[in-house]
């Protein structure tokens, strides 16, 4: 039997093709062709619960196969959702519910139409969006983030224009100071500048807000035709795009990352997909936790590794590892942490954070090679103190805390939370 760094390495060194083994396994390949068949029809909370298939793949995509069968539980998690910080997803203190209660809202994205004028002599109103969030003091774009959504405009009765904004490392690279402190005002020139190049161009400006939100909004534009000049029939005709009226539209949603290993970065319109989108997130993230389960079944080494590898670029603080019980499992054997047992004060929970702190460098796992060594030194740790043949620690990964008791588990959500 391989040891546990060996394993990782074989998984790691290729995901994407790891991952491509896994989706050609007949029994997944069955279940995601069903889901992306399926999950199209899905438009209501209804909808997911009554497709029992759906339903499982869903929970099991997100970390929550253990909780599928609680589905009066599950249905309060949805129909609140995740935009109220009193919702009952957020008050649960554990993010997989959180995350759950956003890709299935059901109606995610914002949309808006422009007005006809009342009477005579007015101007027809133009359609626009502000972001019901405001951007960030400063975005780090220098490694795995993307933000991704479609800007979508009705011209006419009968014409549709669209285009998909992406913005990661390569798409701002040249165009910002520093791609790990980019601007709100570099995000919105960034924005306006792929709307430019694309088919709406002159059609829908964007822009920066007065109160630090991105807007959108429709504008007028006269189409002189191929010939470039007034007048003229044919491709040479004249086209005028109003501005206004009702039959300018504006829709905003959100599109699939561009790859399974991408950080989804809220630019003030969310971040989770709705269903009608979704399908590609949701079957990578499928993939990913039944290769992660696979591996667990061999070596509880393996799936920690490869769990803190996809979720320690999107930490932000020891917190955030501390409130997770399999990314503290691993933090606790790099730097030789005992297990901890009994309740927890605020003041052992500030220190331990300290210590943590202290012995990781949180930010430089957002570099892929960075971490890769730190998981990697990980598994050689874990091969030292553990055999492979060591039962696999699942109670990790279904909420159960190893290595760190529920209070504790629960205070440190609360402090990275700040509530």
């Amino acid at each position: 039997m391989t040891n546990t760094l060996t394993s990782y390495r074989l998984i790691a060194k290729d995901l994407t093709a790891s991952l491509a083994r896994k989706a050609a396994e007949p029994s997944v390949a069955r279940e995601t062709a069903y889901y992306e068949a399926h999950i199209g029809a899905v438009k209501s909370v209804d909808d997911l619960l009554g497709d029992q298939r759906l339903y499982a793949y869903a929970m099991k995509a997100y970390g929550l196969e253990e909780m599928t069968y609680a589905k009066a539980f599950m249905r309060k998690v949805l129909e609140e959702g995740a935009a109220s910080a009193a919702s009952f997803a957020n008050r649960l203190a554990d993010e997989r519910y959180t995350a759950f209660a956003k890709a299935f809202s059901f109606g995610q994205g914002v949309s808006t139409a422009g007005a006809d004028a009342a009477k005579f002599g007015e101007q027809a109103r133009a359609a626009s969006l502000s972001a019901p969030k405001l951007l960030a003091a400063s975005y780090d774009f220098s490694g795995r983030a993307e933000a991704s959504f479609v800007v979508e405009s009705r011209l006419d009765a009968a014409t549709t224009q669209s285009v998909t904004v992406r913005l990661d490392a390569r798409a701002l690279a040249g165009r910002v100071e520093d791609l790990s402190k980019v601007s709100p005002a570099e995000i919105a020139a960034a924005v306006a500048a792929q709307i430019e190049a694309s088919a709406l161009k002159g059609k829908v400006q964007a822009g920066l807000a007065a109160d630090g939100s991105l807007f959108f909004e429709t504008t007028a534009l006269t189409d002189l035709g191929a010939d470039g000049a007034s007048g003229g029939t044919g491709r040479d005709a004249d086209t005028l795009v109003s501005a206004g009226g009702a039959n300018r539209t504006l829709a905003i949603r959100n599109a699939p990352l561009s790859a399974p290993d991408r950080i989804a970065a809220d630019l003030g319109f969310g971040t989770a997909l709705g269903p009608d989108s979704m399908a590609q997130t949701v079957t990578q993230a499928y993939l990913r936790q039944s290769l992660e389960g696979e591996a667990g079944d061999a070596d509880t080494g393996v799936r920690l590794a490869l769990y803190f590898a996809r979720k320690a670029p999107t930490l932000g603080s020891a917190y955030d590892i501390l409130g997770d019980a399999a990314l503290s499992q691993v933090a606790n054997t790099v730097i030789g942490l005992p297990a901890t047992s009994g309740a927890a004060t605020s003041q052992a929970l500030a220190k331990r954070a300290a210590l943590i702190a202290e012995k990781i460098d949180i930010a430089a796992l957002r570099d892929p090679d960075k971490l890769d060594a730190f998981v990697r030194r990980f598994a050689a740790i874990w091969d030292a103190q553990n055999n492979t043949a060591s039962a696999p620690v699942l109670a990790l990964f279904t909420g159960s805390a190893n290595g760190i008791d529920a209070e504790m588990l629960t205070s440190a959500q609360a402090a990275r939370a700040g509530r």
